[in-house]
């Protein structure tokens, strides 16, 4: 039953509430003619939610969840960020957010945890954007559930991409108001009752120019970044957007736009990380390439484990070995990037270049 493209139909602002929907509208446009009936059944679907989002309200503002410390994975979209996110789950220390409550914050309490039984089967086996195998209980990024509690996602830039320059760029380097604040606490305390005497794990490239309000919404939580040669940030980039878009664009998609909000936006991302996280002790921040990851993940892990003092329950590092021998066959999509790229990215990224490059990346993506 996976195999049908329901995402086409129920698309993933379907966990979206109304105000949402209609202030994406107001901001971005109407979506196009393609786009309309997924739109349309979005907006259906959030009315018949009302009662149950209603009760949720009612029920953490009489009983809000504790939330521990989480251990938060940031990173430049297509940077690792997924495999090094799976790789920390698959310790079974952490507890993550599985996509069909992520999906639904509005709902985590009552109508997610009785929809997801009902939902799994038709979820797809592979993510649209690379086929890493997922599954049911797959960590889920923090962006797809936060994209359904507000304006202010990098993900309306690839729903709405009308605007597609700017919602990017605002997204992932733009400065963060108070509603993205409630967003990102309502989300995690969404997820809190998930923990179980254990530490949320949640991993978003959103954040990685956020970790400021993240310390300060969760003062003790833990910070990883993963960072990637961008060269292959640059073409991961580019072939993502592209397939994301066209399989969930609510509007005409402007593919010209792509590569020069890419350019324009990883510097000063990537600068806002280093400013943010340079006065933080090691205990609470530490740093992993995603090309050490690849090659000597035992390595980097373990050392990992020991910067951030993370929980270690028995068998960890076996449940990760095992995790690692069911991925040894998946190999990430390569692409050459053309003179011209390269001569751009010299140009706009010479200083990530020489601080994240990888001589036997180059050209390569």
């Amino acid at each position: 039953m996976s195999g049908f493209p329901w995402h086409r139909i129920f698309h993933p602002l379907c966990g979206a509430d109304p105000v949402t929907l209609l202030r994406l509208v107001a901001r971005h446009g109407p979506p196009s003619v393609r786009g309309t009936p997924a739109y349309l059944v979005a907006l259906a679907t959030s009315l018949v939610r009302l009662p149950f989002t209603a009760a949720d309200l009612a029920l953490e503002a009489l009983d809000p969840t504790a939330i521990a410390p989480p251990v938060f994975i940031v990173g430049y979209p297509r940077s690792g960020t997924t495999h090094l996110h799976n790789l920390l789950a698959a310790s079974g220390a952490f507890a993550t957010a599985p996509p069909v409550l992520a999906a639904m914050p509005w709902e985590a309490r009552s109508l997610a945890p009785l929809a997801k039984p009902f939902i799994d089967p038709y979820l797809p086996s592979t993510r649209l954007i690379d086929k890493v195998a997922m599954g049911p209980e797959a960590p889920t990024e923090d962006e797809v559930g936060l994209a359904n509690l507000g304006p202010g996602s990098y993900f309306h830039a690839v729903y709405f991409p009308r605007r597609f320059s700017q919602t990017y760029h605002e997204g992932l380097a733009g400065p963060t108001d108070e509603a993205r604040r409630r967003a990102i606490h309502r989300y995690v305390a969404a997820l809190g009752r998930r923990a179980r005497e254990r530490p949320l794990l949640l991993k978003n490239p959103a954040y990685t120019a956020q970790v400021d309000l993240l310390l300060d919404l969760f003062p003790g939580a833990r910070i990883v970044h993963i960072h990637r040669d961008p060269r292959g940030v640059f073409a991961s980039s580019r072939r993502a957007l592209r397939r994301t878009m066209r399989e969930l664009a609510l509007q005409d998609v402007p593919v010209g736009e792509i590569d020069s909000a890419v350019l324009a936006t990883y510097p000063p991302v990537m600068r806002a990380l280093r400013e943010q996280s340079a006065q933080l002790p090691p205990g609470r921040f530490a740093e992993v390439s995603f090309e050490s990851l690849t090659t000597e993940p035992r390595r980097v892990l373990q050392q990992l484990w020991r910067q951030l003092d993370l929980p270690a329950p028995p068998g960890a590092m076996d449940r990760i070995d095992a995790h690692l021998r069911q991925v040894a066959e998946f190999r990430p999509e390569g692409a050459r990037l053309e003179a011209t790229d390269l001569g751009r990215l010299e140009a706009a990224w010479s200083k990530e270049l020489a601080l994240y490059g990888v001589p036997s990346a180059a050209g390569t993506g």
